[in-house]
């Protein structure tokens, strides 16, 4: 014993003398790093700041960025069947944001350019535009009736007049046909503004609806593109903030909000994705989650060491301590390293566990020895006397784990293994000092309670049941057998455990951003998330764009050359010939006439035709029977919501109808005859606004190169950059950054988790100076750590690049339960069910549960990579905890025979 107790009883005597000095000092110091820490600390929020600076891939991400500028756009997504609608909303929004240059530097909304409101027919591929014209003749004996008088008897008189014509037909006349088609054409269009209007009260006369449909209902690349129309700002950052992006984030949705209420927009809706949003929101939700479960964490860890300390001062000693250490840690952090990553922002839950498991140690000795007959003095001295070599040796094992992160390449794991590690000896140092102190001012007050002696483990004494003593510890061979036979079968989930590298699963569920990335992703007209390659001349770009689009993988490339039209003779001849066609369309302004009287007469009269032409369609056996008659059951479903609300709202809805589907038309139909004067298109009529986005500084050539699929997962990711590689090595952009990252980080981990496995067996070796104990001591952490991967297995949990940090700590920390069992084991003679019975063994659990309190306070948190966290910890710890109790007691006795 002489040799425990000589090291430490200098500065124990220094702790009975001055234990107000030590408070006070503890406490200033605190105060000044929680100041420090304030006025210093910076957030990094960008995956960028996470890098390594000195890989190839990061030196071409670099090279884009400065080339082109900052690419890390807002994305708004303006959705709505009405492609007018939407770009009317569109440049309502960027006339508002234009406005505020103090959080907005840039706005790109192609839209509203110009350049495409003239030229953008010549974009639609030719087969499309044919399409178009067909359509446009086979609508125009109804569209010129709509021009000249925009109403609802109009629409149905017109329609009705011409199935009139087809019905007195003879069949085989001459041009009957054609009229069928322009029938059902028709029929079928209004059947889906119909439908809408009984579905949702709106309805909306879109001429995208109406022509850009091919007769298979299909919408052409252009139309489905205006129903989903792209706005990308550049936000202005707030430089060191933890969400840099958030007023301007905040102020788009605000006035997107806003916008939203007013009735002319009705129909449009909007959102926001992008990478300064889901960064944006990726800390914040994590950031919020972090706060919660570190208020959860402290007062479950508080109710924890009251039930097991029996006592209020006790708590407040070890709570108190935990609160300056982790102050001090705050400070360190700052000091060392000056930043907190996504990944860094997690060691203060991280320590709440770790760091009180120092204090319950030396807490429960202490009540052991009071129990034991003891002054208070006594008790406290021998609390931290046996406990000193066990917790410096457990204390190495978790800094170990965490310093090896800083082997690693991937710098935002090697801050956290400086942050973390300093943290971990910071504990140490205030268990060894703050706690004593804060035990000898309360030893005063502490209540002696003769009752609880009786009731408190024993140094020598067992606690819990007899029976369950020797079910546990009373057949050492059946455990070990046992456990072989569990970590056998533990190798199949080992062998199918996976690795979730989609990002977007670490996300909140049901995140708006999130929700639009991947509808991006989907819709190839508008995809969002591409990669980058730069060609050095125009000849180059368009050479390259060839190779990149003949690859399987890649839906299309975006550049300069995108914005010049091809075959633009045939197309530009063809709008001309079909402006002639409709030249005798002369729209008027629109009139809200409902002719109320007439229309019960117009719509019996229409339907009934309806009716007629679905008869005769039947007996020539047409084809375009079926459609006829599905638009009849819209037809009759219309007109009983029409019936249904006859005496209340009946007028309000035909007024809505008509206002909805004809309001706009003659807006519309001017701004489609204007569109079909196009004229033939040079590099030289390119906008600036686009050469400045796909020129570089230095005359480079901007390619974005999109894919067929969606590439969030692994393996289509893969499959995409090996794709677009094969062409340009260089190539880069978000999908790259994301993949190599991902691939550091993984590799990052693994190589944290093997520096970390060898430091614990090194630390062991040192620690118990024996071969034998060593291994002993690594049984039941291995064993452990299968049941853990077996548990994630059985409940559906996947590694990802957040929970994947637990399993170099989960060796760290795991095995403390073992340098502290066997370091009592060893020195004090007593047997392996003594050990686990003992206070030492009682803290040992104690240990596990505020570890698996603390971390799994972080599954309350909604940031899913947060929660996985939680989870995994959580499942690691308890695995780990039922080997060392159960197993490891087993494995001595066979072992060692006592």
């Amino acid at each position: 014993m002489k040799n425990d107790t000589t090291p430490y009883r200098g500065l124990f005597g220094f702790i009975v003398r001055r234990p107000r000095l030590i408070l006070v000092c503890a406490l200033l110091l605190s105060l000044l790093s929680v100041v420090y820490t304030w006025q210093k600390m910076e957030f990094l929020t960008g995956r960028d700041d996470l890098m390594p600076k000195n890989t190839q891939f990061h030196r071409d991400y670099r090279a884009w960025r400065e080339e082109f500028g900052d690419m890390e756009e807002i994305v708004v997504v303006i959705e709505s069947n009405d492609q007018e609608k939407a770009g009317r909303f569109g440049e309502e929004l960027q006339e508002r944001l234009s406005k505020r240059k103090d959080l907005v530097q840039e706005i790109f909304f192609p839209f509203d350019m110009p350049f495409f409101k003239k030229n953008g027919l010549l974009f639609m591929p030719l087969e499309d535009l044919q399409s178009l014209r067909d359509n446009l003749l086979l609508a125009k004996p109804v569209l010129k009736e709509l021009a000249a008088a925009p109403s609802v008897q109009t629409l149905f008189t017109t329609l009705t007049r011409q199935m009139d014509s087809y019905l007195a037909a003879a069949p085989g006349t001459s041009g009957r046909d054609r009229e069928l088609a322009g029938l059902s054409f028709m029929l079928t269009s209004l059947g889906r503004g119909i439908g809408a209007f009984a579905a949702s009260g709106t309805a909306e006369f879109s001429l995208q609806e109406f022509f850009f449909r091919g007769r298979d209902g299909k919408e052409s690349a252009i139309a489905k593109a205006g129903q989903m129309q792209i706005m990308t700002i550049l936000p202005v950052k707030e430089q060191g903030s933890f969400v840099p992006a958030e007023q301007t984030i905040s102020l788009i949705r605000t006035t997107l909000a806003e916008l939203a209420k007013r009735p002319e927009f009705k129909g449009v809706t909007a959102g926001l994705t992008g990478v300064p949003v889901l960064e944006h929101e990726e800390m914040a939700t994590s950031d919020r989650d972090i706060k919660i479960a570190t208020a959860l964490s402290l007062a479950l860890t508080v109710v924890l060491l009251l039930v097991s300390f029996r006592g209020v001062l006790n708590v407040v000693a070890a709570m108190i301590s935990l609160i300056v250490a982790i102050c001090l840690s705050f400070g360190f952090a700052t000091l060392a390293v000056g930043r907190l990553n996504i990944l860094s922002m997690v060691f203060a839950v991280m320590l709440i566990g770790i760091g009180i498991e120092y204090g319950i140690q030396v807490v429960l000795r202490s009540q052991e020895e009071l129990n034991n007959g003891s002054d208070e003095l006594a008790a406290i001295a021998a609390g931290l006397n046996r406990n000193i070599w066990g917790i410096v040796m457990a204390a190495a094992t978790v800094a170990a784990a965490f310093l090896t992160f800083v082997f690693t390449d991937f710098k935002g794991i090697a801050e956290l293994g400086i942050i973390a590690g300093g943290g971990v000896v910071i504990c140490v140092l205030v268990t060894f000092t703050v706690l004593p102190a804060l035990m000898v001012l309360l030893a005063p007050y502490r209540r002696k309670r003769s009752a609880l002696a009786a009731k408190s483990p024993a140094r020598s004494g067992g606690t819990g049941n007899s029976g369950a003593r020797r079910f546990l510890f009373g057949h050492p061979r059946v455990v070990v057998a046992l456990a072989v036979v569990l970590c056998v079968a533990s190798l199949y989930p080992l062998s199918r455990i996976g690795f979730d590298y989609n990002l977007m699963n670490l996300q909140a569920k049901g995140l708006e951003s999130v929700n639009y990335a991947y509808k991006l992703m989907k819709s190839k007209e508008n995809s969002g998330y591409f990669a980058v390659s730069i060609a050095d001349s125009a000849a180059d770009a368009a050479a390259r764009t060839a190779r990149l689009e003949a690859l399987p993988t890649v839906d299309h490339v975006v550049s300069l050359n995108s914005f010049i039209p091809d075959r633009q003779d045939e197309k530009i001849a063809l709008l001309r010939g079909l402006r002639n066609d409709l030249a005798d369309i002369r729209p008027v302004p629109y009139s809200e006439d409902l002719q109320l009287m007439e229309l019960p007469e117009v719509f019996e009269r229409f339907r009934n035709t309806v009716e007629k032409l679905k008869v005769a369609l039947d007996r020539e056996k047409s084809p375009e029977a079926k459609p006829v008659g599905e638009f009849l059951k819209t037809l009759d479903a219309f007109f009983a919501k029409l019936e249904k609300n006859r005496s209340t709202n009946a007028t309000g809805m035909l007024r809505d109808f008509q206002g909805g589907m004809l309001a706009e038309l003659p807006d519309k139909l001017g701004l489609m005859m204007a569109s079909l004067e196009p004229t033939r298109v040079t590099p030289a009529d390119v906008p600036k606004e686009l050469v400045d986005r796909f020129r570089g500084k230095n005359g480079t050539y901007l390619l974005q190169v999109a894919p067929k699929h969606e590439i969030f997962d692994r393996e289509p990711l893969k499959a995409f950059l090996d794709d677009v590689r094969s062409v340009d090595p260089h190539a880069t952009g978000e999908p790259v950054m994301v993949y190599e990252s991902m691939t550091i980080m993984r590799d990052a981990y693994r190589g944290a988790f093997v520096y970390a496995f060898v430091a614990i067996v090194v630390i062991l070796l040192v620690a118990f100076r024996s071969v034998r104990y060593a291994i002993i001591g690594l049984v039941p952490l291995v064993v452990g750590l299968l049941f853990m991967v077996s548990g994630m297995w059985l409940l559906g949990i996947s590694f990802n690049s957040a929970n994947i940090i637990v399993m170099p700590l989960v060796l760290g920390i795991a095995v403390d339960s073992g340098i502290y069992l066997i370091n009592r084991y060893r020195r004090e003679g007593e047997s392996a069910e003594a050990v686990v019975t003992s206070s030492t063994g009682v803290g040992v659990i104690l240990n596990t549960l505020t570890i698996m309190v603390s971390f799994g306070a972080l599954m309350v948190a909604h940031h899913q990579g947060v929660f996985s966290i939680g989870a995994v910890m959580s499942l690691g710890m308890l695995a780990c905890q039922v080997a060392f109790v159960i197993v490891l007691p087993a494995v001595l006795k066979l072992a060692c025979g006592r």
